[in-house]
C-alpha cells in the first residue's frame, strides 16, 4: 500500500504557521515534534462521526483516541445534539441561574460517592485549580503534592513533573517545571512523589504533614500510559490523608463517567474528599466540575472562596451533560463498554504474540494503552523509560496508513466510545497485525513531507 497523502493538511499547516504560535491551538497537537519523519504535520479534521475521524485529504480513521477521552458516545451523537438544540433556541449562556444547573447536579450527586455538592466550570484545568483553592482554604496550608507523570491542567499550580525528560527524575523526586513562565515561587507549593511507591509517600505526609493541603492524584495515569494504581494503593492515601488532616483530591477528569458511572471512586471502592469531573460527562461538550462532601464546600461563597465563570454552568454544556448522564445511568451502557475494549487488549495482545513483540497492556478496557517492553509490568512514570517508546511512534505513523488513529506517542489512552463496532474490531487488530509486520522489516508508508518552508 502507498502513504496516505496529507497534501491539504500540510497546506492548512503552513497558512496556521503565520497566525498560530507553532500552527496548533494546542502543544498537544504538534504530532511533528514526535515523530516528524512519518507524520509532517498535526492533520486537519473535516468531521467525525461515531468511531470515526475524517480529515481534510478524506482520508477515514478509526478513532481511539477521542479526543482524548470524552467522547463516550461517540461523536456527534444525535440523543446528545437533540437535547442541546431544544435548550440552545432559548439562548446560548445567561450567567444567571437556570434549572438545569438543579437537574444535572442532582443527577452527579446521585451517581458520584464523594459529590454531596457540585460546582460547575468549563474545562478540567478550572475544575483542578479551583479544587486547590478550596483545600487550602479548608484546611489553611499550601502545600500540595502530585505525582510524577500525571497531569492536572495547564495552570501554574501543578504544571511540574508532568512529563519531564527520563535523565530529569533520577533521584529523588523533585518538581520539574513543564512550562516557561512559572513562577519560582510556586514551585515551592508543589511536592512530587513517585506512584505507587507506598513507603516513599507515607514518609512524605509524615515529615510534611502540617504544611500539606491536599494530595492529588489521577486514580488511573492518564497521561502517562494507563499506568493502574497498585493494590490497595489508593485505599493507602485514603487513609493518609485521613489520619493527618490532609484532603485527598481524585482528578478523575478522564476517569470521570468514563470507568464506571461513578467512575475510578466507584471502580476501586475509594471515596476522596474532593474530585475533579470534565471529558466523558458531556460526550465532547466543554464543561467541567468539582464535587465533594457539603461541609468542604460549605467554604465557598461570598467573602471565603471564590468561585466564578461566565461560562460556567451554561445551559447548552449542561444540556449536554443531562442528556449523556441519562445515557450513562443505564448499566447495560458499560457493560457494552467493556465487552469491546476487553476483546480489543486482548486482540492486541494475541496479535503480539503471534508477531513475537515483547508486549503488554495497562490500564482499564474504557482506557488503556500498549506498551513495548520486556518487562511484565510498569508501575510508574519512571518505568517507562524501559519502553521502546520510539517504535510506538512508528506503529502511530503506520496505523495512520491503515486506517486507524491512535494518539501519537505512549503517555495518552486508547480510549474505546460506545460507536465502536465488531468491524472496527476486525479492522484494527488487521491493521495492528499489518503495522508490525511493515516495521519489522522495515517496509515503512511515509507521507510526503511537504514541508513548510523555515
Amino acid at each position: 500500500m502507498s502513504a496516505i497523502n496529507l497534501e491539504r493538511s500540510m497546506e492548512l499547516y503552513r497558512e496556521a504557521l503565520g497566525v498560530l504560535p507553532v500552527g496548533v491551538s494546542s502543544n498537544a497537537r504538534l504530532w511533528r515534534s514526535v515523530c516528524p519523519t512519518y507524520v509532517p504535520c498535526s492533520l486537519f479534521v473535516s468531521r467525525a462521526q461515531g468511531s470515526h475521524i475524517w480529515d481534510v485529504d478524506g482520508n477515514d480513521y478509526i478513532d481511539y483516541r477521542m479526543g482524548f477521552g470524552p467522547v463516550i458516545l461517540g461523536h456527534s451523537d444525535p440523543r446528545v445534539h437533540e437535547r442541546v438544540h431544544a435548550v440552545d433556541e432559548t439562548g446560548l449562556v445567561y450567567a444567571l441561574s437556570h434549572e438545569l444547573e438543579v437537574t444535572v447536579a442532582k443527577k452527579i450527586v446521585s451517581m458520584v460517592a464523594c459529590a454531596e455538592m457540585v460546582r460547575f466550570c468549563t474545562s478540567g484545568t478550572e475544575a483542578t485549580m479551583h479544587a486547590l483553592r478550596v483545600a487550602r482554604a479548608y484546611t489553611g496550608r499550601e502545600k500540595i503534592v502530585k505525582f510524577e507523570g500525571m497531569y492536572h491542567g495547564a495552570h501554574d499550580y501543578l504544571l511540574f513533573s508532568t512529563d519531564p525528560a527520563f535523565d530529569r527524575v533520577r533521584g529523588v523526586p523533585r518538581a520539574v517545571p513543564q512550562s516557561l513562565g512559572i513562577p519560582k515561587s510556586i514551585q515551592k507549593l508543589c511536592l512530587v512523589e513517585r506512584w505507587n511507591d507506598f513507603d516513599r509517600i507515607e514518609k512524605l505526609v509524615k515529615r510534611k504533614a502540617k504544611e500539606i493541603a491536599a494530595i492529588i492524584t489521577e486514580p488511573i495515569m492518564g497521561n502517562s500510559a494507563a499506568i493502574p494504581p497498585r493494590e490497595g494503593y489508593l485505599q493507602h492515601l485514603r487513609k493518609l490523608c485521613t489520619d493527618y488532616g490532609i484532603l485527598l483530591i481524585f482528578d478523575e477528569v478522564k476517569t470521570g463517567f468514563r470507568v464506571a458511572p461513578g467512575g475510578a471512586q466507584e471502580l476501586y471502592g475509594v471515596t476522596p474528599d474532593l474530585a475533579t469531573f470534565a471529558k466523558s460527562m458531556g460526550n465532547g461538550y466543554p464543561v467541567a466540575c468539582f464535587a465533594g462532601s457539603a461541609e468542604i464546600m460549605d467554604i465557598i461563597g461570598p467573602s471565603k472562596v471564590v468561585h466564578g465563570g461566565t461560562y460556567s454552568g451554561n445551559p447548552v454544556s449542561l444540556a449536554a451533560v443531562d442528556a449523556t448522564l441519562d445515557i450513562l445511568k443505564d448499566s447495560s451502557f458499560y457493560e457494552r463498554l467493556e465487552s469491546f475494549g476487553t476483546r480489543l487488549m486482548r486482540g492486541l495482545l494475541e496479535v503480539a504474540e503471534e508477531m513475537k513483540t515483547d508486549m503488554i497492556v495497562n490500564g482499564v478496557p474504557e482506557m488503556f494503552q500498549i506498551l513495548f517492553t520486556r518487562h511484565r509490568e510498569v508501575r510508574e512514570y519512571r518505568d517507562l523509560a524501559k519502553c521502546d517508546l520510539d517504535r510506538y511512534a512508528t506503529l502511530h505513523a503506520e496505523l495512520l496508513n491503515h486506517g486507524v488513529m491512535i494518539d501519537e506517542d505512549n503517555m495518552e489512552c486508547f480510549f474505546t466510545c460506545a460507536a465502536h463496532s465488531d468491524e472496527d474490531l476486525e479492522h484494527t487488530l488487521s491493521a495492528f497485525h499489518q503495522s508490525l509486520a511493515d516495521i519489522r522489516a522495515g517496509v515503512l508508508h511515509i507521507p510526503e513531507r511537504h514541508q513548510p518552508s523555515e
